[in-house]
């Protein structure tokens, strides 16, 4: 499970260790649905920034290892890779598939009731002109503050019985989110945080890293996936 920290890594700004400003304006405010409201031009030109910024950011080795982990372990079901990021550096990475719980940064949808989505990754045209679909406004394809996360998301995430769990460069502040840790370390499974900073979740985990995810996931995933160390627990047994 990842949060802002693994796309910080990147050069992918996260905006609450930052102030949690954008032009004086707070994040929370330009990522609610009153917001966009008020100021539908002004919420775009925050998001197509953050589209730029993420389309210029490269994968880093910490997102090409998670990749590397999924792939040694194949099989439909052993690798669950979760993010709160809105961003797709894991995909560009080689991650797949990739459970987005608070949605896509490249997606435009509805602001209305009609369902209408579609990505908008290259040049941002769906989101100049009104939905195709009903003619409503489009918006960004975010969970904002005040909505609810998508249910399958959610439930794949239930549906899912780990073993452990690694949580990289989250907060664990923004909630139902912020719980699935918790959850895991109540259910008697393993949890190892790693994030450049004590957070909430510091003290309850099973143990805590201090390092970037660029640095510490290629050592940990080594761990986890090398001929050599699984033949050395072997003979320790």
């Amino acid at each position: 499970m990842t949060g802002a920290g693994m796309s910080a890594d990147a050069g992918v700004p996260t905006f609450r260790c930052e102030g949690g400003f954008w032009k004086n304006h707070r994040f929370e405010d330009l990522a609610h649905p009153d917001g966009f409201k008020r100021d539908p031009d002004l919420v775009w030109d925050w998001y197509r920034e953050r589209r730029l910024c993420v389309a210029s950011s490269a994968p880093h080795p910490g997102q090409r290892t998670i990749a590397l982990l999924q792939r040694h372990y194949p099989e439909p079901g052993q690798v669950l890779i979760a993010t709160t990021n809105e961003d797709d550096l894991l995909e560009r990475a080689g991650v797949a598939p990739v459970i987005h719980l608070h949605g896509s940064l490249f997606d435009t949808i509805c602001s209305g009731t009609c369902g209408w989505r579609s990505s908008d990754d290259r040049d941002n045209s769906l989101s100049m002109m009104p939905c195709p679909r009903c003619g409503a406004a489009v918006r960004p394809g975010s969970v904002w503050y005040g909505e609810s996360l998508p249910r399958a998301p959610l439930q794949a995430i239930a549906h899912f019985n780990p073993d452990g769990c690694l949580l990289v460069g989250s907060s664990c502040l923004v909630q139902p989110a912020a719980a699935i840790p918790s959850d895991l370390v109540a259910a008697s499974a393993p949890v190892v945080e790693i994030n450049t900073e004590e957070t909430l979740f510091s003290p309850i985990a099973s143990c805590s890293i201090r390092g970037t995810a660029k640095d510490v996931l290629p050592g940990i995933v080594d761990l986890l996936t090398s001929r050599t160390v699984q033949d050395q627990k072997r003979r320790v047994t």
